[in-house]
């Protein structure tokens, strides 16, 4: 299997974007090839696209048309393919119901019958999640499947919904909601939906498996400023300061369960060692502490106090569960 291909380069793909624009002016390929490419791209890859003053260039992929602009020479845009190993990989994530959950009946029958002859790239029995929660989502329940592609295209087209949710206390709750983003937890194997209330504009995060069901409401909210409104009323308001030893392959294994977090880390190159600020969402603050005590003496937590304050407490219930005597309980 051949891994790698010249057609999949940064290069090719910043041409791609440039032939694909149809009209486009040269102060537009600047900016193409500034966002697309490497840093010093800027100073060859326009001169090999942007024709001369006699109409030749290089590359000859662009011609100057009557109004000045350029426009690409091929009749069509240019194709989008797959590699082998993409398509093996394709081909493995159709056993992931999760991954179903994200496409249509017919697009599902569709790439499977385009990948019917490609082997995939691993089994997803090749896998064991020891450190995750065994009551995850139903993502093959029909009726988790119509509630998830309901939440998805709402996000998608910014509509409100109107949503029946079971509260940690079992009661229905009804509210109108903006879906805002899906998160997939990976310890708990649950998708979370960041959304806000309308009118009251209140930041809510539901696991999908608790909302029993969303109504489209047909109105849609267009601003730019939900996302970065939602994520600004639930960020802590300091961050966890942790401080990590070098011991079993510790500050790798931090930077690697901590990727998705926003930080600011430290190393220092004599002891190997790494102290670093981690921002979170307070909804989040369980799974952080959790995450953080799986750790045990290699991390330190020094900071705020009343997250340390919590991870004591923890810390306290576990060595008291520990050495309670059976008969004393």
């Amino acid at each position: 299997m051949k891994l790698f291909s010249e057609i999949y380069g940064t290069y090719f793909r910043c041409a791609e974007k440039i032939l694909s624009q149809g009209e486009i002016t040269e102060k537009d390929i600047r900016k193409t090839v500034s966002e697309n490419a490497f840093r010093d791209s800027l100073l060859f890859i326009p001169d090999k696209l942007i024709p001369d003053s006699s109409g030749n260039s290089p590359w000859g992929l662009l011609k100057r048309t009557e109004n000045g602009k350029l426009r690409s020479v091929l009749s069509k845009a240019p194709p989008k393919t797959a590699t082998s190993l993409q398509k093996s990989w394709l081909k493995a994530k159709l056993t992931d119901p999760k991954f179903r959950l994200f496409l249509s009946d017919e697009d599902f029958s569709a790439l499977s019958e385009r990948l019917k002859d490609v082997k995939p790239l691993y089994d997803a029995a090749f896998f064991r999640e020891f450190d995750r929660f065994s009551d995850g989502d139903p993502y093959t329940d029909p009726h988790y499947r119509e509630i998830f592609g309901t939440v998805l295209k709402a996000l998608r087209e910014k509509e409100l919904l109107t949503v029946e949710v079971n509260s940690r206390r079992n009661a229905r709750v009804t509210k109108n909601i903006l879906p805002l983003k899906i998160e997939y937890s990976r310890k708990n194997d649950k998708f979370r939906l960041y959304c806000t209330a309308y009118p009251q504009k209140k930041a809510y995060l539901f696991n999908i498996g608790r909302i029993k069901s969303a109504v489209p409401t047909g109105k849609h909210i267009v601003s730019e400023n939900n996302m970065d409104e939602y994520f600004r009323s639930i960020r802590c308001e300091r961050p966890v300061t942790v401080e990590i030893s070098n011991e079993r392959n510790a500050v790798e294994r931090f930077m690697m369960e901590f990727a998705a977090f926003e930080k600011r880390s430290e190393f220092d190159l004599k002891t190997g060692s790494c102290t670093a600020s981690i921002w979170y969402d307070k909804h989040d603050e369980t799974e952080l502490l959790i995450m953080l005590l799986g750790f045990g003496p290699v991390l330190k937590v020094t900071g705020p106090e009343d997250f340390l304050k919590k991870f004591r407490e923890r810390i306290n219930r576990q060595y008291e569960l520990f050495f309670t005597d059976i008969n004393d309980m």
